[in-house]
């Protein structure tokens, strides 16, 4: 059973911020042997946390805004490195960037942070591998599991924080394709969109025993003109998840809905 398997972490580790957003992108990691199962399956089993870039603040480049770090981009396609948005979305994460809309941020509820966010919060996760599943267990009591024993996604009608994952082994890459999103979940803490309609596909190749390079391509038709991908590699840690409460560690979400309420007091006072 999966009880309790650890807790969220609304406010991220602060000390790691600047310096994940401020780091430049990782060098190519040394020759090594890529861990296997006793089947020849890459052994993806461990404690990880993505080199992420800044990417929980913007997936393109980006500089410092107000209490938001710097970021280097993670997006390697298109090749400018800017999501191709539609012009509605623009003004949405435009409107988002607004000190009132921090309460908005599902995260800041403690709602899980959906795919593909969850891999680059700066936070890090247990991958747990079996010829049936791969799960990622995250410091927010939430996980995702990965099934590799069926091909059929949920019915549309099932929608889902996390989505409906279903892996699948092309070579020593996992390929996940993630359906069913509810269309709720943000990006990251600036705001940027995904719909219901989202789509993505993940690809998580060992490249030695300690480093996997992780991609997702994002399709959404609703929000943007055309597919797009990011990319950064997942760095083993030493040590193991521990168990953080959300709910009862939450300092931000008070102060959120203070923000929130005295501009909506100062909108309707201007009327």
């Amino acid at each position: 059973m999966m009880r309790a398997l650890l807790a969220v972490l609304c406010l991220w580790p602060l000390l790691s911020l600047d310096m994940l957003a401020q780091a430049p992108a990782a060098k190519s990691p040394p020759a090594g042997p890529v861990r296997r199962l006793p089947n020849g399956t890459p052994d993806l089993n461990g404690f990880y946390q993505s080199d992420a870039g800044g990417a929980n603040y913007g997936l393109g480049p980006h500089p410092p805004v107000e209490l938001t770090p710097p970021g280097r981009g993670v997006i390697i396609d298109p090749p400018d490195g800017l999501l191709p948005m539609q012009p509605w979305a623009v003004a949405e994460t435009a409107s988002r960037l607004r000190p009132e809309r921090g309460y908005d941020d599902p995260t800041a509820h403690c709602i899980v942070a959906g795919v593909p966010r969850s891999m680059y919060v700066p936070a890090p996760f247990h991958i747990l591998q079996t010829p049936e599943a791969v799960v990622f267990l995250h410091e927010r009591m939430a996980w995702r599991t990965v099934a590799l024993n069926r091909k059929t996604h949920l019915p549309d009608t099932m929608r889902l924080w996390q989505g409906d994952s279903i892996g699948r082994w092309e070579g020593d890459t996992l390929v996940v394709e993630t359906r069913n999103m509810n269309g709720k979940t943000w990006l990251n803490e600036v705001g940027e969109i995904v719909s219901h309609a989202q789509q993505t596909v993940e690809r998580f190749t060992p490249v030695n025993a300690d480093r996997i390079n992780y991609e997702a391509t994002v399709t959404d038709p609703i929000v943007y003109t055309r597919p797009w991908t990011i990319a950064m590699p997942l760095n083993r840690q030493p040590g193991g998840l521990l168990e953080v409460a959300c709910l009862e560690d939450n300092q931000d979400l008070e102060h959120l809905k203070e923000v929130r309420d005295a501009a909506r007091a100062k909108a309707a006072g201007a009327k």
